[in-house]
């Protein structure tokens, strides 16, 4: 279990607000990653039609938000351009976020060949309490 003994955020409307923070690298053209930097949380594979679980480790009473920004460490390519929708979440029963990466030129589910390389800054905004 993680440590539920959080320091408020600075400026923050509420105390009440959790943010988890991490990063993780889609290491081949399977959606494979690797998750070397996080805290709170666990990250599956990406499937084959980009659709990633974001598991975890507390519950808590609702999801405020998620961020993610993709860098490849190479020029901008339309092609591979991707950002991310939160298409469903359990925080409060089986600690889920599901996201879905989605291609920007296509306007649809990004492949694993494209988030190949990539890697991944995710924030996480949770409400901590019922209030």
């Amino acid at each position: 279990m993680a440590n539920r003994m959080f320091k408020p955020l600075g400026g923050s409307l509420t105390q009440d607000v959790v943010l988890l923070t991490g990063k993780w690298a889609f290491i081949d053209d399977g959606g494979a990653i690797d998750t070397t930097k996080h805290a709170g949380f666990s990250v599956a594979a990406a499937d084959g039609n980009g659709k990633q679980v974001i598991t975890l480790e507390d519950t808590y009473n609702s999801l405020v938000g998620v961020s993610l920004t993709y860098h490849d460490g190479s020029v901008y390519d339309a092609e591979r351009a991707t950002v991310c929708e939160v298409e469903s979440e359990t925080v409060a029963s089986t600690k889920e976020i599901t996201i879905q990466h989605v291609a920007v030129k296509l306007a649809g589910p990004q492949t694993q060949g494209r988030l190949e390389n990539k890697v991944v800054r995710v924030m996480i905004w949770l409400k901590n309490s019922g209030v």
